[in-house]
């Protein structure tokens, strides 16, 4: 599992200082009004890259299920925990990062379904009187039993399933809930590409009946923390094996890890004989979110750069040449992304910007295709009329044959401006993709 973190300081100019290196190589998209007064203010930023269902584990049942003797929620009373109260441990050689983002998740999780001030669900501390308890363990990958067990059951949060939406997948199975695309009508909503999906892995799309679980008389929730993405265990990784039926997702991404859906609050609410009350979901207000673009019918307010050489393009399906550029889109197989041709346009750069974005920490999260035999560069760059033109991050070269995940948390002093810039390769196996967009106040 790729999975890189990155730590750096990217300098003010300062009148009478020697300009940081970061785009001393001649990277296009300089600014020419760089400020040369006053103080040394710094931005920093955290990079990490991750693919799509860490949860897709071998040797688990749906890829992170320990138990699937019973099986989107548990039918059976003594499965839930008494009272909404689920003790819980977490291993000591967490570091305390990690173990902010699971303590983080169970916040979360308590805040999105409670009642008013009436908490619906709870995770409480483990104590000697708890005989039944969740153990959060780093073991391999992600994995939890579903429900309420007897004695010790344990969640593993280990490498590559840090993130605060996988541990929030992880506790809503230790609630008593199973994966959405499992569902028994699920037929009616997404295709399941048996084609693209090992004989070994093929049961893991069993259909589960009416007499193994039950929807709560919920709607299917392509938006679900439970729901998988659309290239869960495929062979081509380019390629999805679960997508939307036609016109029913309207860019709904499918496998989002961001927070709980309003049919989640809803479900656990109803497991758990709570009132129905989804005024506390926490999201990003539209007030700090500054871009929020899955290409479905446009650019959204993302802007193509006059100061480059040719422009991004809209695109769903496979690009014209193939053995580069993805087979889908990343938000759920059947949508739109945005690319830069390669053909006819060898070393030629291609620069959509962000509309300006205020000072202070922000989320910047985003899809990216880099694979071909004649790759070139992709760079993340931060500009602005007060700060020094900066790469945070580049890309060289052919990278993997599938959607990758990239966050990267930055807090800047000043107003900023994020650009993606694409410089094509030597050749027309060089296309570059990207989908997916966000940039919204607060860390990933």
């Amino acid at each position: 599992m790729l999975k890189l973190v990155i730590l750096a300081l990217v300098v003010l100019y300062v009148s009478g200082q020697t300009t940081p290196a970061g785009d001393s190589d001649g990277d296009k998209g300089s600014d020419p009004n760089t400020t040369t007064d006053g103080g040394k203010l710094t931005v920093t930023f955290e990079e990490e890259e991750y693919p799509d269902n860490p949860e897709a584990n071998s040797g688990y049942y749906e890829g992170d299920i320990t138990q699937p003797d019973q099986r989107n929620a548990v039918k059976y009373s003594q499965l839930k925990w008494p009272n909404g109260v689920v003790p819980y441990l977490i291993h000591s050689s967490y570091p305390s990062s990690v173990k902010s983002n699971i303590l983080t998740a169970m916040r979360e999780i308590e805040s999105d379904t409670k009642h008013g001030s009436s908490y619906c669900v709870r995770f409480v501390p483990k104590t000697s009187h708890d005989t039944n308890y969740i153990y959060v363990v780093p073991q391999d990958g992600c994995h939890s039993p579903v429900g309420r067990h007897s004695g010790r059951g344990l969640v593993s949060i280990g490498q590559g399933c840090e993130q605060k939406g996988t541990i929030m997948h992880e506790l809503l199975h230790t609630l008593g809930f199973y994966h959405e695309q499992n569902r028994y009508d699920r037929d009616s909503y997404v295709d399941i590409h048996s084609s693209n999906i090992p004989s070994s892995r093929q049961s893991d799309f069993a259909k589960l009946t009416t007499s193994q679980m039950t929807t709560l008389n919920s709607p299917y929730d392509y938006g679900s923390i439970m729901h998988y993405s659309a290239y869960i265990f495929a062979v081509d990784k380019s390629k999805p094996t679960v997508t939307p039926k036609v016109n029913l997702a309207h860019g709904q991404q499918l496998g989002q890890r961001l927070k709980l859906s309003t049919q989640d609050v809803k479900r656990i609410q109803t497991l758990y004989n709570c009132p129905v009350d989804t005024n506390h979901i926490v999201s990003p207000t539209r007030t700090q979110v500054t871009v929020d673009c899955t290409f479905e019918t446009g650019f959204c307010n993302m802007i193509q750069d006059s100061h480059d050489d040719f422009q991004w393009s809209r695109r769903r399906g496979p690009t014209p040449t193939s053995g580069t550029g993805p087979n889908a889109d990343h938000t759920n197989g059947v949508g739109y992304y945005v690319y830069t041709e390669s053909n006819r346009h060898a070393n030629k750069y291609a620069r959509l910007k962000s509309p300006n974005i205020a000072a202070g920490t922000h989320c910047v999260s985003f899809a990216i295709f880099d694979y071909g035999s004649s790759m070139g560069q992709f760079n993340v760059k931060i500009e602005g009329r007060h700060i020094v033109p900066q790469t945070v991050k580049r890309w060289t070269g052919s990278q993997k044959n599938q959607w990758v995940n990239v966050k990267i948390t930055l807090t800047s002093p000043a107003t900023w401006d994020l650009v993606l810039e694409s410089h094509v390769g030597s050749g027309t196996h060089s296309d570059i993709a990207i989908d997916d967009i966000q940039v919204y106040g607060g860390r990933c």
